[in-house]
């Protein structure tokens, strides 16, 4: 442990993500946004993507409507910072703070996509040069450095219980979520051995963007600090079964990144309870409405099969 760590975690909210719960009343969000991209004089808004926040396009302009844990304006001072280091991030336009539904908004520049495919060799050397090249000390005070087994999503016991109290999920499948936990109890462990470096936390393709000059990176909302293993998950995950991603992706992406002071065996480990945590996530997301739907019960056909063929979308 370095001097400099007691002042990160007393500058930064204690290991929680910028955003950690999702937007619930969409209404609210897309009322917010309409009032917002009206002082920034857009005359057009369009919805674009339902996630934990709800974005929408607005003339030049992309609005982020969310549950920020911190100020909004902390995510411009990130960009800034950066987009300083050599790293493409969309700039930020705008802010706003958070209301009295706590929704706050964040304008970023509408960056032009082309019909190019993602360059993962290009975006491997990117997440190389953030684990090198940015320090958490870099990041501007007040924006969150979250730690992955913080994250309430991966805490399974928890999450396990809470869907078991919807009593919608069979027993027998129920047991083998419960097994999967078991068999990949050691993830915590994988993610948290030193050294830890900063990372993004999120890489797949929702989160590029392909510009004219190379691969933007868009959604830093899980920023964390952890072993450099844990931004090669979610698109190995991704590239895998039971995603229906391409397994050239993380091929390229690896080779870009280069050298790594870890196992593959133990990036399957955190694969598989990434997997975990959207089966879980997903299923508890479709018993609020009290009918589990297709998606969420391919995704536990997953978990029963011998071999775990089942294809999931992203549904």
């Amino acid at each position: 442990m370095t001097a400099q760590t007691p002042r990160i975690v007393a500058e930064h909210p204690l290991r929680t993500p910028f955003v950690s719960q999702p937007v619930v009343d969409r209404g609210q969000a897309l009322a917010r946004a309409q009032l917002c991209a009206k002082e920034l004089g857009a005359t057009d808004l369009t919805p674009i993507r339902e996630s934990m926040c709800s974005t929408f396009r607005a003339n030049g302009s992309v609005l982020r409507v969310g549950h920020f844990t911190s100020d909004p304006s902390t995510a411009q001072r990130l960009a800034t910072m950066l987009r300083s280091k050599e790293i493409r991030v969309p700039d930020v336009i705008a802010t706003w703070q958070q209301d009295e539904n706590g929704l706050g908004v964040i304008a970023y520049e509408d960056v032009r996509e082309t019909d190019k495919v993602i360059e993962w060799r290009e975006v491997g050397r990117i997440i190389r040069h953030l684990h090198t090249e940015v320090a958490p000390s870099d990041v501007p005070t007040g924006y969150p450095i979250a730690s992955p087994t913080r994250l309430p999503w991966w805490n399974f016991g928890a999450m396990l219980t809470r869907l078991e109290a919807t009593a919608l999920v069979p027993t027998q499948q129920l047991s083998n979520l419960y097994e999967a936990a078991a068999r990949g109890v050691e993830w915590s462990d994988i993610v948290e051995t030193p050294p830890n470096v900063l990372t993004h936390g999120d890489v797949h393709p929702g989160n590029i963007l392909m510009s004219e000059d190379g691969p933007v990176l868009i959604d830093w909302d899980l920023l964390s600090t952890a072993t450099s293993l844990w931004d090669h998950v979610p698109l190995r995950a991704w590239s895998t079964p039971p995603w229906q991603g391409s397994a050239d992706a993380y091929t390229a992406f690896a080779a870009g990144y280069g050298a790594v002071d870890w196992e593959e065996a133990s990036l399957d480990v955190v694969v598989e309870m990434r997997n975990l945590a959207a089966t879980v996530m997903k299923l508890i997301a479709s018993a609020s409405t009290g009918v589990i739907d297709e998606e969420a019960t391919r995704r536990m056909e997953y978990w029963a099969s011998p071999n775990m063929t089942a294809r999931w979308t992203w549904g």
